[in-house]
């Protein structure tokens, strides 16, 4: 397990207080801690564990345990946004920017249907991009090695998940312009959704006592029931939630 060995600065933006670190592996991550709320940690390891078993390109993301001393000493900006414990790291991606709106078109469009289908199903409406601006949670590698980065998972399974907005604000939302789904390749995402599936329960084995111990004592996050409409949706029901 990696432990934070520094405590760089808060991230530029993002809503649970991200802050860049230095970790023992010699690497700089992106951690989250309690700012992001129990279920939040969860649902980003389970959803970066998912969408890397889907074939997303994920930062490489790890668990990492960040020491009440150092939290403590760090004295610079949202220091108060710090508490020692286990955290979600996600590894620091070099010469990356948000995604644009301008960047759509240098994006494979199989992979922005990728990306789609991949928040239908988890229930993901934190991926918003129009030409009024959004917040996508996409990161564009800027350098000669030009690439996307899916990144944030902390708002999905949203209990509050609505189908007609999920369509007027994905990112992605335009792929799906006179798109016909034929039989093989809707049976082709539901293979990828059971393969993803299948390490649930490792990711769940892997997180913190710690998360689990304050999810039983609150009951904020019911991994049964979203266990089940995930399956379900792989097996054929997702086909439902298209517009």
């Amino acid at each position: 397990m990696l432990e934070i060995e520094e405590i760089i600065r808060p991230a530029d933006q993002g809503r649970t207080t991200p802050f860049l670190c230095n970790a023992s592996d010699g690497n700089a991550y992106y951690i989250k801690g309690y700012a992001a709320s129990v279920a939040g940690l969860i649902k980003e390891w389970l959803g970066a564990s998912l969408a890397q078993s889907f074939g997303l390109p994920v930062p490489f993301f790890d668990i990492a345990f960040l020491d009440d001393r150092l939290a403590n000493s760090y004295d610079g900006e949202a220091a108060s946004e710090l508490k020692g414990g286990y955290v979600f790291a996600s590894k620091q991606v070099p010469s990356v920017t948000e995604l644009k709106i301008e960047t759509l078109k240098k994006i494979d469009v199989q992979l922005q249907l990728n990306v789609l289908i991949f928040d239908l199903w988890v229930e993901n409406l934190d991926r918003t991009l129009t030409e009024k601006g959004g917040n996508p949670n996409l990161l564009w590698k800027t350098d000669e090695s030009a690439g996307l980065y899916v990144i944030d998972h902390n708002l999905i399974f949203d209990d509050e998940f609505n189908k007609a907005d999920f369509w007027d604000t994905h990112a992605f939302k335009s792929v799906l312009i006179n798109k016909q789904y034929d039989a093989v390749e809707k049976l082709d995402f539901e293979a990828r959704m059971n393969k993803a599936l299948a390490c649930w329960q490792s990711a769940w084995d892997n997180m913190p006592e710690e998360w689990i111990e304050l999810n039983d004592d609150t009951q904020c996050f019911d991994p049964e029931k979203h266990l089940q409409r995930l399956s379900n949706e792989a097996n054929g029901d997702i086909w439902l939630k298209l517009p």
